[in-house]
């Protein structure tokens, strides 16, 4: 029920915003504190004890900030849990617990959409065999064409390869990854196929041979990729950080299920790190288009330069070939995608952080220059 007047503290908080120029009441305070989800923490309150006995609510005037953009950026309609993450990502104390919510709606998405595409949970029979069936059923529906990010960054892929002035370095590339000529990388077909299988029964399905041959699915064919040579020879599991059970579960799913490991990273991920990833994922599409802009830029003025050769190095390694990707295909990412984008972040940096921890100094080094600016952050290599 909306109070006939505001409390001392809400009255407090109404006047400081009025001095912002930001009209705030008594019912939008209400409003803004109001389950699921509150966007406004509440008051703390006082219990001064006997003899005068109850409680008081004391204005929080660290709040104001909070307030002040609320007022602001309200709008009919809008998504709670949206303009939970824009306040958050603004540096904003959002309840803990309205944030956790918002970053987990992806997992429960992930969830509802295998759901549907695969059925229930089969109660006896081969668990493996229904996975693959239903991956594939998935998958030959969904195969489409190119889009425009992947013509945009083939094409600086074939320009790239031909400037006479990276010969050697090709050269150079070839002899560490001895084995691209005759490797198969993965079409976009066998891509959807594995990826529908990792999000259904967990990351563990997808076998070190499978991710190199996904990694040169990224590059044009017969290129030297030192990623997937090193997935190919080196013993250690680049999927160790997600060999454990997830913590939490949600209901219709493997135990395993990559659903279950977005979920449970944002429930459990320390909430300042959160706002990290949230703050990076929203660099990758300005990351993404200055870094094609200024390859495209060298090659039309028919100058091999920085970009040009950071171009071939990342064709070489594949570490940003993902983010180049998701980065030109969502421009304009929504509040939802960011999260996702960064609960995915903070996945990929954990696997990253797990190997570095039996990396040398060399290594460490290696990753610090070739990490984009967005993931560096993340990443143990201080």
């Amino acid at each position: 029920m909306t109070r006939t007047s505001p409390s001392p503290a809400d009255q407090r908080l109404i006047d400081l915003a009025a001095q912002r120029g930001a009209q705030v009441t008594a019912r939008h305070l209400e409003r803004w504190r109001s389950r699921p989800d509150p966007l406004l923490p509440f008051h703390r309150r006082d219990y001064p004890g006997r003899p005068s006995g109850g409680s008081s609510s004391t204005a929080d005037d660290g709040l104001v900030d909070l307030v002040v953009w609320l007022a602001r950026n309200r709008r009919p309609g809008t998504d709670r849990r949206y303009l939970a993450l824009r306040a958050f990502g603004a540096g904003l104390p959002v309840p803990e617990e309205t944030i956790r919510r918002a970053f987990a709606r992806p997992a429960h998405h992930l969830a509802e959409q295998l759901r549907r595409g695969f059925g229930s949970l089969p109660q006896s029979g081969d668990l493996q065999e229904w996975v693959y069936d239903g991956a594939a059923a998935v998958a030959g529906t969904r195969a489409r064409r190119l889009s425009a990010a992947q013509r945009r960054i083939q094409a600086i892929d074939r320009q790239v390869r031909a400037q006479p002035g990276l010969a050697s370095g090709w050269q150079f590339a070839a002899e560490l990854d001895p084995g691209a000529a005759e490797a198969e990388p993965l079409g976009r077909t066998g891509m959807l196929f594995h990826s529908v299988i990792a999000a259904m029964a967990g990351p563990g399905e997808m076998t070190t041979d499978t991710l190199a041959r996904a990694a040169r699915g990224f590059v044009a064919e017969g290129t030297p990729q030192w990623t997937a040579h090193l997935l190919e020879t080196d013993p250690r599991d680049p999927l160790a950080a997600l060999s454990a059970t997830p913590l939490h579960q949600l209901p219709g799913v493997p135990a395993d299920s990559l659903a279950n490991h977005l979920y449970t990273v944002a429930r459990e991920t320390p909430i300042e790190r959160l706002r990290a990833a949230w703050s990076a994922a929203g660099e990758i599409p300005g990351w993404a288009e200055t870094t094609c802009a200024a390859v495209e830029a060298e090659l039309s003025a028919g100058q091999v330069a920085q970009a040009t050769s950071g171009w071939s190095i990342d064709m070489i390694t594949g570490a940003n070939r993902v983010y180049l990707l998701d980065g030109l295909s969502e421009p304009n990412p929504t509040p939802g995608e960011q999260a996702l984008a960064a609960v995915q972040l903070i996945m990929a940096a954990d696997a990253f952080n797990t190997t570095l921890v039996t990396t040398d100094d060399d290594g460490r080094e290696a990753m610090r220059l070739m990490a984009p600016p967005f993931l560096l952050g993340l990443l143990t290599v201080e």
